[in-house]
């Protein structure tokens, strides 16, 4: 190995992998536009080792930096070092050993192999926020990888990616919107007990009636503007809403109680997501009203059976499968409304004109 005259140093620590040396480096964010300055997004898919930059991910991950600027947090970036570097450790025997000071050659080259979109938006929050240059992102360097063996390290580190499901970032979440849902989960009587928190589908077994990311998409239909300021009487109004429509939905009430089976809950369309973010969307526009009570009692008057066709096909069942589109959502809403004596919005309207065109057609 030939002695680095000039380069760049890191605090590392190494380690074995697939037995061969690998590095764990802590990386000053500043260092980073230093250091990955090789872009490979011009080259043939063939001839890269990551796939291509979506540019519409930065912001995102800009923004959540910005946002959270005393408590965000980043995973470590992946990376391939190309050309001489050494490992000085701290001392020759012990702990030690594998504890000390990682020295790259200033002519080496960097390939990032996972987290380039993370890398893309420090560099943007850096520009946004220069006192972030000083805090840290620790980084895995692999050394003297070859094409092929850096494309089969993105491969392998994408061999099983599981991503964490919507429920789950709902309730780990800390914005006002997700607040409001985690506490309506806990306060709402109805709710207490029946939301699912755990990824995938309901099974057809499951004693819970909705998923957590479900609860949490109608409310933010229920309150499209909840904020710090205004979070505690959304709770506060959010609890009484949902209780007011429980109480009426004669279904739910028996779900809750185990008295509705499963296998029976299925046969109606009022335990599915769409129409849960449908009575959030129609919650938004009783709340501004006085006393919506007494309009929710016609709640009970609705037929929610899936085989009450003139209801529900074409609007949000299709074929004998729900839909979760925009216009299933918006048709939907139209006949609750219509059985509520509520009137229609311009758009509802509009939609309802198209339908009825195209099932007279």
């Amino acid at each position: 190995m030939n002695q680095i005259i000039s380069g760049i140093s890191f605090p590392a620590i190494r380690g074995i992998q697939a037995e061969k040396e690998f590095y764990t480096v802590m990386c000053p964010l500043k260092r980073l536009k230093r250091i990955f300055t090789f872009d490979e997004s011009n080259l043939l898919p063939e001839n890269r080792a990551q796939r291509s930059l979506n540019p519409n991910r930065i912001p995102q991950i800009s923004n959540y930096i910005q946002s959270n600027r005393t408590d965000y947090t980043f995973s470590s970036l992946t990376a391939c070092i190309s050309g001489e570097c050494t490992f000085l450790p701290t001392t020759s025997t012990g702990a030690g050993k594998n504890i000390g000071t990682l020295l790259v050659d200033e002519d080496a080259e960097f390939y990032i192999t996972d987290g380039q979109h993370r890398t893309a938006a420090i560099k943007d929050a850096l520009e946004r926020d220069p006192t972030l240059e000083d805090e840290h992102i620790s980084v895995v360097f692999y050394v003297g990888k070859t094409l092929q063996q850096r494309q089969k390290i993105f491969r392998d580190l994408n061999l099983f990616p599981v991503k964490t499901g919507k429920s789950y970032g709902v309730l780990f979440g800390n914005s006002p919107q997700e607040e409001l849902t985690n506490q309506i989960a806990k306060q709402c009587d109805f709710f207490n007990g029946v939301i699912s928190f755990e990824d995938g589908n309901l099974g057809p077994r499951s004693s819970k009636l909705f998923k957590h990311s479900s609860l949490h998409a109608a409310n933010l239909e229920l309150f499209p503007h909840v904020n710090e300021t205004n979070l505690d009487n959304a709770i506060e109004e959010a609890v009484k809403y949902w209780n007011c429509v429980a109480e009426n939905l004669n279904t739910w009430k028996l779900a809750k109680n185990n008295d509705l089976p499963p296998n029976e809950r299925k046969e109606y369309v009022n335990f599915s997501a769409i129409v849960l973010k449908c009575l959030g969307t129609i919650g938004h526009q009783l709340l501004a009203q006085k006393s919506y009570k007494q309009t929710l009692k016609k709640l009970k008057q609705i037929d929610w059976r899936r085989t009450n066709k003139s209801n529900w096909e074409g609007r949000c069942i299709s074929q004998g499968r729900m839909m979760h589109n925009n216009s299933a959502a918006l048709l939907t809403i139209v006949t609750i409304k219509k059985q509520l004596n509520l009137k229609l919005s311009t758009k509802e309207q509009i939609e309802e004109t198209k339908f009825i065109e195209a099932r007279n057609d």
